[in-house]
C-alpha cells in the first residue's frame, strides 16, 4: 500500500515538503518494484535513487537546521543530524539486502516474497516514525523571511 502525502506531514517549508514528497514517491516506486522482482533493473534503479536523494535531502535539511540553530537557537540540530546518520545506516542495510537479492542468479519466489515484506516494513518504519516526527520539531521555527534556499 503506497504512502500518501498529507498536509499533517508539512514542516511549513516548501523546499523540505517537496523533498519529502519526492522521497515518498521514491519509496512508493521502490515498493512497486518489489512487487515485480523479475525486473531487477527497476529494483536497482529505485533503491539507488532513494539512497542518493535521501542523502542529499538530509544534507539540505541539516543546512536549514543549522541556520535555525544560529538564528533562533533551534535546539534539535545535533539530535536530528545524529538521527539522519542512523536513518542512512538503516537505508544502507535495506540497499544491501536488495543488492544481495539482485545478485542472486535465480532467487526463489519465496525469497522474493520474504524480502518484499521485510523491506516494506523497514521503509515505513524508517520514514514515518523517525524522519517525519523529528522534522516536525522544525515546524515552529519556520518563518517565511528566513527560508533557506539551496537552489
Amino acid at each position: 500500500m503506497p504512502i500518501k502525502w498529507d498536509s499533517k506531514l508539512s514542516v511549513s517549508n516548501s523546499d523540505i515538503d517537496t523533498e519529502h514528497k519526492l522521497i515518498i514517491a521514491c519509496m512508493n516506486a521502490l515498493e512497486l518494484a518489489l512487487r515485480h522482482l523479475d525486473e531487477k533493473d527497476y529494483l536497482r534503479f529505485f533503491i539507488d535513487q532513494l539512497f542518493e536523494f535521501t542523502t542529499k535531502h538530509f544534507y539540505h535539511e541539516e543546512q536549514l537546521q543549522l541556520q535555525l540553530q544560529l538564528k533562533f537557537r533551534f535546539p534539535h540540530y545535533e539530535e536530528n543530524k545524529q538521527g539522519h546518520q542512523a536513518l542512512l545506516t538503516e537505508l544502507a542495510v535495506i540497499k544491501t539486502i536488495i543488492d544481495s537479492f539482485i545478485e542472486k542468479a535465480e532467487p526463489t519466489q519465496e525469497e522474493g516474497k520474504e524480502m518484499h515484506e521485510q523491506i516494506s516494513g523497514l521503509m515505513r518504519k524508517w520514514f514515518i516514525d523517525p524522519m517525519i516526527k523529528s522534522d516536525m520539531k522544525m515546524k515552529g521555527f519556520m518563518d517565511k523571511s528566513i527560508i533557506y534556499k539551496s537552489h
